[in-house]
């Protein structure tokens, strides 16, 4: 099941998002749920 969100970001986050979903050859949402991911492995034992 998805949910859909609405996020609002600066400018320089958001040219910083576009950038990494294109790099990465990824959508922008994504990268977000990648980045989440990320930070819930960082965070989780603590």
């Amino acid at each position: 099941m998805s949910k859909r969100l609405q996020v609002t970001l600066k400018d320089e986050m958001s040219e910083k998002l576009d950038e990494l979903a294109k790099y990465l050859g990824v959508s922008k949402s994504a990268v977000i749920a990648l980045a989440l991911q990320d930070f819930d492995k960082k965070h989780k034992n603590r």
